[in-house]
């Protein structure tokens, strides 16, 4: 958009204004005349601006809408395949290609067929101005001069035309620009505080006090007023039903949102506080929702150091500790095979071993496992929870689980229902009878698979 204006707008204003002169000077009465075509011809103009902005656009969010759809569909491929959707997603896929094809004509027609009009305009104008000039003159007027005038306005249409074009060019990629200022304007919910502190290092104690939050106005709060105190060390697991906050509960502590009421200490730092690099530097999050990104594995397990220098021996070390040398070593270029995009050359109890080993590396003080385990094979699941206990010992950790064998790693174990906490002794966890049951039934399955193994 600057080269259109640079080289386009600017160099043709300038011959406007220069021929404009030379027309006034040659004949007043007759620049005059020609100033009266040019206001008529200037409203169609914008008309037809107006609309190829408007076909732009259309054309734009179609091109958007297809592409939102291919960007969800591609990797659920094989949930498509295993639902029979092969059908309905290609019936999906053929109506939107074609509205975005026939927005995209749309749009070439209109792009192509503005100059044809814009000239023929400029040139109905020129012929009826000169037969207007001829009437009102009645031979009162040289001919030298009026040739002069003539070829003036005749340079006069040129940069003109030139500018109607740059116009047409800007019209076209309004629409696109206008998403960008619209990205632009949207603000974080979560702000930085201009004089926050960074901790060089932490201990690990983690307070809740009084935590109320909701995802929207109009939704139940997820957290009701929850207190909840983590001391150093401490091993701390979460339980409940599934959409009862545990998963939000981390959320608050990443500051990914802010609570409503109520705040977040640690080390009896306010987290709104810290500054946020600093703060999610000494936490790290192991989710269930696996992200690798394309590219190696020592790059996805150094992910921290991405743009500095890898530490392949830290690479190395958080592999071993987390059970991932054993399928890195059957790769065909070991750690520097590449793994696909997100990943997609490996199985999902690979990926959640890389996720462990890509937090090992980050040596945070708090540690937060959300069904860190939930993708591993049983024997897989066993060497990484003895990995996991070791690893414990110097950090804080928020356990977030459904397997009592993980859940049993804790010192405490709370249940988080309905925004409040309760904390659950462990005799009640084991207990055959007990509302827990199917959690040690899971556990005794486990268990009795690994043996097999």
């Amino acid at each position: 958009m600057v080269d259109v204006i640079v080289m386009t707008i600017v160099p043709n204003t300038l011959q406007v204004i220069a021929m404009a002169t030379q027309m006034v000077v040659v004949s007043p009465a007759l620049s005059f005349l020609a100033a009266l075509i040019i206001p008529c011809t200037s409203v169609i103009i914008a008309y037809l601006g107006q609309r190829l902005r408007e076909i732009s656009r259309n054309a734009h969010l179609s091109a958007a809408r297809l592409s939102a759809y291919l960007n969800e569909v591609v990797p659920s491929v094989l949930a498509v395949k295993a639902n029979n959707g092969e059908l309905n997603e290609s019936m999906r896929f053929q109506m939107l290609a074609q509205d975005d094809l026939e927005k995209l004509l749309r749009k070439r027609k209109m792009k192509a067929l503005m100059p044809q009009i814009v000239q023929a305009l400029y040139i109905g104008g020129l012929l009826l101005f000169c037969a207007g000039s001829l009437i009102v003159l009645r031979n009162s007027f040289a001919a030298s001069s009026f040739l002069s005038f003539i070829m003036a306005l005749t340079l006069l249409i040129e940069p003109i035309q030139d500018v109607g074009k740059a116009y047409t060019e800007l019209k076209q990629g309004e629409p696109a620009i206008e998403r960008l200022f619209d990205l632009t304007r949207f603000k974080s919910k979560v702000i930085e505080k201009p004089d926050a502190v960074d901790l060089d290092s932490i201990t690990g104690d983690i307070k809740f006090c009084g935590v109320t939050f909701r995802y929207a106005d109009n939704m139940p709060p997820v957290l009701n007023g929850l207190n909840l105190h983590i001391k150093p060390g401490e091993r701390v697991a979460l339980v409940g039903p599934s959409g009862g906050g545990k998963t939000t509960l981390t959320k608050l502590l990443l500051r990914l949102y802010d609570p409503h009421c109520g705040c977040i200490l640690v080390d009896n730092h306010d987290i709104q506080d810290i500054r946020l690099k600093s703060l999610r530097e000494h936490i790290v999050l192991v989710s269930q929702d696996i992200m690798l990104f394309s590219g190696t594995v020592a790059e996805n397990i150094g992910y921290r150091d991405l743009i500095g220098k890898v530490n392949m021996e830290q690479v190395e070390n958080a592999a071993r500790i987390s059970n991932a040398d054993e399928f890195i070593a059957t790769l065909s270029d070991g750690y520097e095979t590449n793994i696909g995009q997100r990943g997609s050359l490996l199985s999902g109890g690979q990926k959640q071993r890389l996720a462990i080993a890509r937090a090992l590396y980050r040596k945070s003080s708090v540690l937060i496992l959300d069904e860190a385990t939930s993708a591993l094979d049983s024997r897989s699941e066993l060497l990484v929870r003895q990995a996991l206990e070791r690893m414990m010992a110097n950090h804080t950790v928020l356990i977030i689980a459904h397997r009592l064998d993980t859940i049993l790693m804790a010192d405490r174990v709370l249940l988080l229902d309905k925004g409040k906490l309760e904390e659950v002794s462990k005799p009640s966890l084991l207990a055959q009878d007990g509302p827990w049951a199917s959690l040690a039934l899971n556990s005794h399955r486990v268990t009795h698979e690994s043996d097999e193994a």
